[in-house]
C-alpha cells in the first residue's frame, strides 16, 4: 500500500520495494585464456628474469625485485602495457611498463630503471640486488626489449 512520506510531498514508498545494499563490487571477469607461447620467469634467489618462447630461452636478464620481500610469488600475466607509467606515491616515472599484479590499490609492474623528477635515474648501479617497493626492475635497454616483445596476457611467474 503507497503511503506518503512525511515532509516529502509527492514520494511515496511501496511496500515490497528492493532496497540497495552495499554490497561489494563484482571482480570483472577474466581475460581469455592466453593462446602464445611467451612466458617470463622472475627468480627472486638469484635476481634474474628469464624469458622464454616455447622452450627456448630468448632472453636473460639480470633483474631487481622488491626489498624486504615485497615482490609476490606466483603465477601472473601481463595486464597492462604502458609505455612510460607515473607513479606518483613516488613522484617516479617507470618506463616500459608492464603491469601483472594489483597490490591494495597500486598495480606492481615490470619496468626499467625509474626516472626522477630532476632527470636523475633511481637506483642505477644497484640491478641484480632487491632494490624496489615490489616491482621487477630492469635496466633501461632490457625492459624496453621485454616490452616490445610481450603481449598483454604473457604468462609471468615469480618465484624463489
Amino acid at each position: 500500500i503507497p503511503t506518503e512520506t512525511p515532509g516529502v510531498m509527492g514520494m511515496e514508498v511501496l511496500a515490497d520495494t528492493p532496497v540497495p545494499t552495499n554490497a561489494p563490487m563484482q571482480q570483472p571477469q577474466s581475460a581469455p585464456a592466453y593462446a602464445g607461447s611467451k612466458y617470463i620467469l622472475v627468480d627472486i634467489s638469484d635476481q634474474h628474469m628469464y624469458v622464454y618462447e616455447g622452450d627456448t630461452l630468448v632472453y636473460s636478464f639480470v633483474a631487481s625485485t622488491g626489498m624486504n620481500n615485497a615482490t609476490r610469488v606466483g603465477t601472473f600475466a601481463v595486464q597492462s602495457k604502458i609505455p612510460n607509467a607515473y607513479g606518483s606515491t613516488w613522484d617516479i616515472w617507470m618506463p616500459s611498463w608492464l603491469g601483472i599484479y594489483w597490490s591494495g590499490g597500486l598495480e606492481n609492474g615490470i619496468h626499467a630503471l625509474p626516472i626522477l623528477s630532476n632527470g636523475g635515474t633511481l637506483w642505477a648501479g644497484f640491478l641484480g640486488r632487491p632494490i624496489s617497493y615490489g616491482c621487477v626492475v630492469l635496466g633501461s635497454y632490457e625492459a624496453q626489449v621485454l616490452y616490445d616483445w610481450a603481449e598483454v596476457g604473457t604468462p609471468v611467474e615469480i618465484r624463489w
